[in-house]
């Protein structure tokens, strides 16, 4: 048997989402990258590994809790679904695999990313959301996103806040108010060479979430060819 079919994938179609919640509670500024990474690519979307290079690079690393969130994409966790011979089966020591995407929508008028965490990837209502391309009219808006993603039994997450062109302490109370569960709150704005999160900004951006009792996610928002950066 390959080594690499031996990871554990989870979705919210079989395991409570208290679970994930445990995990996203547990996460500091030191999570990431070495022991749980929310947030990456593959060549699904537009980023450069492939999804078993992606797992082989987490199983390296020790990364206990993973997700690739592709844009509009859950390619490539189903590719990683079929080289795996017992679905969903508890294990030790290899990492876990989560759902994940990346959407784009519009929150207070601007547009921003939301990572799902933790969903069904086959329910209905994130259909608008997997065919590869932003999603338009109503279900571009955010509050539509964050419903579908819970409708999945997901967990909807306001990506890298401070990237936007409104100030991130105004599009977290807007996400407060459409009943987001969490923000990405450690990232590394400053793209250091080795994923690290810029600590004033992050530590703000804590600070922030943590007020209206958001919960704070990590994730290198890798594209390249290595999980250690972007």
């Amino acid at each position: 048997m390959n080594q690499y079919q031996n990871f554990d994938l989870v979705n919210m179609s079989n395991i409570d989402n208290h679970k994930l919640i445990s995990i996203i509670k547990s996460i500091t500024k030191n999570s990431c990258p070495n022991s749980i990474n929310f947030h990456m690519h593959s060549i699904h979307s537009d980023g450069s590994l492939t999804a078993i290079e992606i797992y082989k690079q987490a199983m390296e690393l020790n990364i206990e809790h993973f997700a690739i969130t592709d844009h509009h994409s859950v390619d490539a966790y189903n590719e990683l679904n079929k080289f795996n011979d017992s679905i969903y089966k508890e294990r030790l020591n290899f990492p876990k695999l989560w759902t994940g995407i990346e959407i784009t929508c519009l929150l207070k008028g601007c547009l921003v990313h939301v990572l799902g965490l933790g969903f069904d990837p086959s329910s209905k209502h994130l259909l608008p959301y997997v065919e590869h391309r932003s999603a338009i009219g109503n279900e571009l808006l955010a509050s539509n996103v964050v419903d579908s993603i819970h409708n999945a039994n997901g967990i909807a997450v306001l990506a890298h806040p401070a990237r936007y062109k409104l100030p991130f302490d105004i599009l977290i109370n807007e996400a407060s108010k459409l009943n987001f569960d969490a923000v990405e709150t450690w990232y590394n704005y400053e793209r250091a060479p080795i994923w690290i999160p810029s600590e004033f900004i992050c530590d703000k951006i804590f600070d922030c979430a943590n007020s209206y009792s958001l919960l704070s996610t990590c994730g290198t928002d890798t594209h390249g060819l290595s999980l250690l950066r972007r």
